[in-house]
């Protein structure tokens, strides 16, 4: 029974008389095509395990199923516990973990369940910054994501220095990870749409950042304080960022000693520039 079609997802819908909340994201896959596009993106193998967040109805985790050894998929709502087994029913390498994403240990997983290598998702709108963001931090396990999501953060995710997109998010991804758009997805092929496109992003996490950091704490500092106030140069949003506790003069010496000129804005620096002013600061006075 596949789920991929504007039929089969109103039938279920019907069948367990379910209210869709917008507040949790629930937008269901209507399209085969981009289902594959996501399946054929993962490079699936009877390897890996993959964790999937906000399965909605199962449609993914079907397709996830037939193409992983295992598929760990996390709902936060309850109520979608008959539905999915329901469409799960044939797939006994699919196990459902009714929890908060956000707050979940992937290494420690209910009933013994393994680590997961991958994750591949149609994430809840709502949750994928933080989450992704989260993730990068704290599991190194998770060596690919595919993740569909809207389409200004996925613009977020891909951008260059110099750009209206690119900002903390884009430097964060790229320190983990390689970064590539797959698709760019209309609203029309969900029920219900969403308000906004989509994009599926795919992301190869690196054997290690793309660049040495002394202080990764104060590297992630510098970058949230360089983007805070956008207009400012990079040196007073440096030396006003509530992320960051250094005197002016030690701003400047830092960016001198980067070789960055202080007049730049921080959206115009390069990971390796930030890595350099990061690490600058990280130095103890002469």
């Amino acid at each position: 029974m596949t789920l991929a079609t504007p039929q089969a997802t109103l039938e279920v819908v019907k069948k367990f008389g379910l209210r869709l909340e917008k507040g949790l994201g629930q937008h269901f896959l209507i399209d085969q095509n981009i289902l594959n596009k996501i399946i054929d993106a993962a490079s699936l193998t009877s390897g890996d395990v993959v964790v999937e967040v906000g399965p909605g109805i199962g449609t993914l985790t079907q397709a996830l199923a037939e193409n992983a050894g295992m598929v760990i998929a996390i709902e936060l709502d309850r109520r979608l516990k008959p539905v999915l087994e329901y469409t799960l029913r044939d797939y006994g390498n699919a196990r459902v973990v009714f929890t908060d994403a956000l707050k979940v240990d992937l290494r420690s997983m209910p009933d013994n369940l393994p680590v997961p290598n991958k994750l591949v998702s149609n994430l809840p709108y709502q949750i994928a910054t933080p989450l992704l963001a989260s993730y990068l931090d704290r599991f190194d396990e998770l060596s690919l994501y595919v993740v569909m999501i809207q389409k200004e953060v996925a613009d977020r995710i891909v951008a260059r220095p110099g750009t209206r997109e690119y900002g903390s998010f884009s430097v964060k991804a790229q320190f983990y990870c390689d970064v590539d758009r797959v698709a760019t997805v209309s609203r029309r092929v969900f029920i219900p749409p969403p308000e906004v496109s989509s994009a599926v992003v795919k992301m190869r996490r690196l054997p290690e950042p793309r660049v040495f950091v002394a202080d990764k704490e104060l590297f992630f500092g510098v970058i949230k304080g360089a983007f805070w106030q956008r207009r400012k140069t990079i040196k007073n949003a440096l030396h006003g960022s509530p992320e960051l506790g250094f005197s002016l003069d030690e701003i400047t010496r830092a960016l001198t000693a980067a070789g960055i000129d202080p007049r730049r804005r921080g959206e115009t620096l390069s990971i390796e520039e930030f890595t350099a002013i990061a690490n600058a600061l990280s130095e103890p006075l002469s």
